[in-house]
């Protein structure tokens, strides 16, 4: 068959365009692809398209095209680890991080009736490569924070010996961290001398943990720290180590403390991001490069013309608003403001639309009043992505049947607060760790898609700056006479 009418276009454009069947022989091979593989067009067509590149993932992506010609609409060929369909060797330059290039594949009909696609290509190895370097950094800055903790704790431990429950001796931090000049002060001093007299009941909850308690200095002012007893032996002799850590920085320092955590966190989010404006731009550039072939046919009619548009308008302004919320995440001086948690969400849920329709993730949202709160618009959505992402993880980890995919949303208000609970049926969090969840660098996830920021980034968001709380759960239901179980996050928020 004769593509004569459209070569000229298919030859000019700056990426790789194939016409498949559902077989995957080989119906158009253009000058792009002749120039990078090496494989000319004469020598492809009415082949089959593994002859020449057996790597493919053959049932991926027959599976790929039957859907786009059932749907009769372009969907979107995700190549996992390796980032490319075919291997195209890379030129042989210094410093490059891929060896092959890194592709995007949008699929899209061409002709229904014969079962023809045309696979559209494009080079994503300068975005791979920006992401692999911020990955780079995020694991640079994770591994500087963790040598400042070494430190930390090396160096800000007050330290008290005791025998036979009087001070004995003292490091030179804690004389100085309770204003006494010299070791003599405090020789035979009891524990009970140094803690706030409304803080000793807390002694009894010791028994050889960290506890966070209330302390006194010589001159009786109080500060915040965070003790440790152990009793030991040593020549026969009972004593007793008292370890002290002065917690009034580290509270005085909690917002910093969180915007360096957002900053470990910026890799990852960069990635998201950049994921998330792979379905957008694919739209955009399949919608012009419709347009152009349609007009290059003479069968451009004003429908396809006012369609095609809308989509590039709709993409265009759900980008530009990806990098608002971006810049809103990353500034430190945001105001409170009014408004409806149910308009906020339907606003920015768009960020993971088509992350949603490429899982087969159904997202079912309650909410029968509108419920308007002043807050940070822009933290509650950080905290919903990140709590839907978990969700969606959780649904590949567990291979969930993807016709039965369910996020719900129930927003409600309860005893003067906002209550919003996100649960799934992805099958709930192991007993034996649901408590640490929000703790950080906590996952369950290969180092190489978790971080344990996520969650832990949703807790400080909700607790902290919006002086809510975030509590999680398992938890079965019943949805459409069948039972499931999910894991239910639960967030309440003052009105």
């Amino acid at each position: 068959m004769a593509f004569k009418k459209f070569d000229f276009i298919c030859n000019t454009v700056d990426n790789g365009v194939i016409i498949l069947d559902k077989e995957l022989n080989v119906y158009f091979w253009n000058n792009w692809l002749e120039s990078r593989t090496n494989i000319k067009a004469d020598e492809i067509i009415k082949n089959n398209l593994i002859d020449f590149f057996p790597e493919i993932n053959k049932k991926t992506l027959q599976r790929k095209i039957k859907a786009s010609l059932a749907l009769n609409s372009s969907t979107f060929y995700h190549t996992g680890i390796n980032k490319y369909l075919l291997t195209i060797e890379l030129s042989k330059v210094t410093n490059k991080v891929f060896d092959n290039m890194q592709q995007g594949v949008t699929i899209t009909p061409y002709d229904k009736e014969k079962g023809l696609v045309v696979l559209y290509i494009y080079d994503n190895t300068l975005l791979c490569e920006i992401n692999y370097e911020l990955e780079k950094t995020k694991n640079h800055l994770e591994d500087s924070l963790e040598e400042i903790n070494l430190i930390l704790n090396a160096t800000l431990e007050a330290i008290f010996l005791f025998e036979n429950d009087k001070c004995v001796n003292a490091n030179k931090i804690a004389l100085d961290l309770f204003n006494y000049s010299s070791k003599e002060e405090i020789i035979n001093k009891e524990i009970s001398e140094f803690i706030n007299k409304d803080s000793l009941k807390n002694l009894k909850y010791l028994d050889d943990k960290a506890i966070e308690t209330i302390m006194s200095t010589k001159e009786k002012n109080k500060f915040p720290a965070l003790i440790k007893i152990k009793d030991t032996k040593l020549k026969n002799k009972h004593f007793k180590i008292l370890t002290v850590v002065n917690l009034t920085e580290l509270k005085e320092k909690d917002k910093l403390l969180l915007e360096q955590t957002k900053m470990a966190a910026l890799g990852e989010m960069i990635g998201n991001i950049a994921h998330q404006w792979r379905q957008p731009l694919s739209t955009i550039s399949t919608a012009a490069s419709g347009i152009k072939m349609h007009k290059e046919l003479d069968i451009l009619t004003d429908n396809i013309f006012d369609e095609s548009i809308e989509a590039i308008i709709r993409n265009s302004k759900h980008l530009s608003q990806t990098i608002d919320d971006f810049r809103d995440f990353l500034r430190g001086d945001k105001k409170k403001v009014k408004f409806d948690i149910k308009e906020n969400l339907l606003k920015n849920i768009l960020i993971l639309e088509g992350m949603l329709k490429n899982q087969s993730i159904e997202l079912i949202i309650t909410c029968n009043e509108s419920i308007v709160i002043k807050s940070f618009p822009n933290e509650l959505t950080q905290a919903f992505l990140n709590i839907i992402n978990n969700s969606k993880d959780a649904f590949l980890d567990k291979e969930i049947d993807i016709n039965e995919r369910f996020i719900f949303i129930d927003i409600y208000v309860k005893r003067n607060k906002v209550i919003i609970e996100v649960k799934d049926n992805a099958g709930g969090i192991k007993e034996d760790i649901i408590d640490k969840i929000f703790e950080p660098y906590f996952t369950t996830k290969h180092k190489d898609v978790g971080t344990g920021l996520g969650l832990y980034m949703t807790h400080q968001l909700i607790e902290i700056s919006m002086h809510g709380k975030i509590y999680a759960k398992n938890i079965e239901y019943n949805y459409k006479n069948k039972t499931y179980k999910g894991a239910n996050f639960i967030i309440e928020l003052p009105l």
